[in-house]
């Protein structure tokens, strides 16, 4: 983290490793407060390239926000992907489990479960990560 924060000086809020499925190989996942994200990544990607230069790892850096529903945003809307989030749901069962359900349209389906369930194995890490929550699923249905 502190590297991170010495090459850009972007407030860091976390920093953790994520494993992707589909070939084994780690993500280094920061979160950066939302308005630190455009220093964080540089201009052009500069601050991120470097940082995957030096450790030889991919990198994500992704907006933190204290609301659950903006910071599930902030996951999919990445340069790569932009899902449309139709709803946002959070039930709790008779047991007090919650569990968020995300809605989105089914041409977003695929892209909101990713290759092999990467991207909702890494939603689901960051969200049980941060907040009250015991399980995240994907809803495609209208």
């Amino acid at each position: 983290m502190s590297l991170f924060n010495n090459i850009s000086g972007a407030i860091i809020k976390d920093c953790l490793t994520f494993q992707l499925p589909n070939d084994d190989s780690e993500v280094i996942i920061f979160l950066v407060k939302k308005e630190d994200i455009g220093k964080a990544i540089g201009r052009d990607g500069e601050h991120v390239k470097d940082l995957m230069a030096r450790l030889q790892k991919k990198i994500d850096v992704i907006p933190f926000s204290e609301q659950l529903n903006k910071f599930i945003q902030y996951i999919l809307n990445t340069s790569r992907n932009s899902i449309k989030i139709q709803n946002i749901e959070i039930r709790e069962s008779r047991n007090e489990k919650k569990t968020v359900i995300i809605s989105v349209r089914p041409q977003d389906r695929g892209k909101a479960i990713g290759k092999n369930g990467s991207m909702i194995r890494k939603i689901k890490h960051l969200v049980l990560r941060h907040f009250d929550v015991d399980n995240v699923i994907i809803n495609t249905k209208n």
